[in-house]
């Protein structure tokens, strides 16, 4: 617990600086990997900006000593605490001596009369210049995985000011991929519209490749009875309640790095697919009456995996504005399909003007802004730290992209992401929306159901999900899934069956491919959005 806490006071997660588990029987087991992560798990979701965790095992006579960062656990050589006390003591005392830095405690954000504050190198008529920023001391985004990026996102303003009007973000990104605020100010140069601007800056707080300076990686650890499965090696989406634990989220990731999902058909003959791109693309397209050109797939976003023992991430914090509020928090259905709407319209200038493809569509990467603060519009897309610039190779970094409950199908089968895969997940975006988070708008006698279809979206192999998505995606699934909506959707329902047949003409089958002409897909949407918004306030002007 931390030292200046008061006696006999609540524990609470935020205070935790160590973890440790004892068991009289010397057996790894499952069950204690699960408590270990699970407690680790609850460290980080409480400390959001906590760089990494110390935890250790007792189990019977023999002691192992933990750390867990963002890109997973690592342990030293095990010990018998009778055979060797002394260690023991040291080990112990160690824990109790050690500084903040040593305990992995944020000392980049600082604390003064209960008040948080960080510096941030701003850029001011041509000069770096610092500026202090105050923090609201409760975030409104952190992701809860231990294997992620840790994204941390906190309302700011500037020192001495009265509205928190811009966020501070704080993530452990790829090192492997260009730094969102590189990305941000390259849309904004080139004229995307609606997008964040950067008002402040740190590039490197720290890296993993620099608190692991030094050590040498040996034997891969095998956590005995974890399960492998594409819930493993993906941050999910950030509401606490959506995913069980039970997947033991990130720890089987020392296993040779990172736990990959097993490996798709799509990856696993890619001779054989570019043999047949061509003719697949026009046999598709000819079965399904499509009639506009397609793009040919790509080939897998999957990049080898590599000798590396661990993900090198990059520390940093990124201060943006306008500040907004997640999309799912909306409070009316109009509120919810402009800010979807204007999200998608920032999107098509992002991917059409900007040159810069987002890949991570997801519920928290879609905000609901003032359009006074935010040049007219009224949803506005965040985090570029997945986005890729047209033209550029594999970043190199590894897995898929994206949020899984969100992925396109074609993305889960490991195909080259395409705007038209963040189109799809603007889809599945709203299908959520409307089934997992409008329920505090229904009346009293409707209740969601206990059991969703859309749990099938996240569980499971890459291939499960798919194939539950495309089923879904069929005239039939998706009525299925529409009814787990409350009735004050029924006026969205309309919406969703013109958005599947945009997305998935099908003819004798269900078609997933991506056309050429951008404006295919953006147009036909973008005009579905308006018309619903124009009915509904014809009908609220009536009543």
């Amino acid at each position: 617990m931390r030292r200046d806490e008061a006696a006999g006071e609540k524990h609470d997660w935020r205070h935790v600086l160590v973890i440790g588990e004892l068991k009289k029987s010397d057996q790894k087991n499952k069950s204690l990997w699960l408590q270990v992560g699970s407690a680790v798990r609850n460290v980080f979701a409480s400390q959001p900006t906590r760089l990494f965790v110390h935890a250790f095992t007792l189990t019977g006579t023999e002691m192992e000593t933990w750390i867990f960062d963002r890109s997973g656990p690592y342990s030293g050589a095990t010990f018998d605490v009778h055979e060797e006390p002394e260690k023991f003591i040291q080990v112990m005392c160690a824990y109790l001596m050690m500084s903040d830095e040593e305990l992995g405690l944020d000392t980049f954000t600082k604390a003064k009369d209960n008040r948080l504050f960080v510096t941030m190198p701003v850029e001011a008529r041509g000069k770096m210049r610092k500026r202090q920023l105050e923090l609201d001391p409760n975030p409104i985004a952190h992701q809860r995985a231990i294997v992620c990026r840790g994204t941390s996102c906190f309302l700011a303003k500037p020192t001495g000011a009265a509205e928190f009007d811009r966020v501070v973000k704080y993530s452990w990104t790829s090192s492997m991929r260009p730094p969102e605020a590189d990305l941000l100010n390259k849309a904004n140069e080139r004229g995307v519209k609606g997008l964040a601007k950067v008002v402040g800056y740190h590039e490197e707080v720290t890296s993993i490749s620099r608190l692991r300076e030094g050590l040498v990686f040996s034997t891969p650890h095998k956590f005995r009875g974890v399960p492998r499965s594409a819930n493993t090696s993906f941050s999910q989406s950030q509401t606490p309640l959506s995913h069980p634990f039970s997947q033991f989220h990130g720890l089987s990731i020392a296993s040779k790095g990172h736990s990959k999902g097993k490996s798709t058909d799509c990856s696993s003959h890619p001779s054989k697919r570019s043999r047949s791109n061509s003719q697949l693309a026009e046999t598709e397209q000819a079965e399904n009456g499509v009639s506009y050109p397609i793009q040919e797939p790509q080939g897998t976003s999957l990049v080898q995996p590599d000798q590396a023992p661990y993900d090198n991430r990059i520390f940093r914090v990124l201060a943006i504005s306008p500040a907004g509020r997640s999309i799912s928090q909306f409070k009316s259905v109009v509120e919810l399909l402009e800010g979807l709407r204007d999200a998608l319209k920032v999107h098509r200038s992002l991917y059409m003007d900007g040159k810069i493809l987002h890949r991570d569509i997801s519920e928290n990467n879609i905000i609901i802004t003032d359009p006074g603060m935010a040049d007219g519009f009224k949803g506005m897309l965040i985090d570029l730290d997945l986005a890729k610039e047209e033209g550029k190779g594999p970043s190199g970094a590894r897995d898929r992209t994206g949020t899984m409950e969100f992925m396109a199908i074609e993305v889960l089968l490991g195909i080259s992401h395409t705007y038209r895969h963040d189109i799809e997940a603007f889809f599945y975006v709203l299908i959520w929306l409307c089934a997992r988070r409008g329920w505090a708008l229904a009346s009293t006698s409707e209740k969601p159901a206990t059991e969703t279809i859309l749990s099938h979206w996240y569980t499971g192999t890459y291939d499960d999900m798919a194939r539950n998505k495309r089923g879904d995606m069929d005239k039939n699934g998706l009525e299925a899934v529409l009814r787990e909506c409350s009735q004050v959707f029924d006026c969205v329902k309309p919406l969703c069956r013109i958005i599947r047949d945009v997305l998935f003409p099908h003819k004798d089958g269900l078609f997933t491919g991506t056309p050429q002409d951008p404006n295919s897909l953006y147009d036909p949407i973008i005009k579905a959005f308006n018309d619903t918004l124009s009915g509904i306030r014809l009908r609220e002007a009536k009543t």
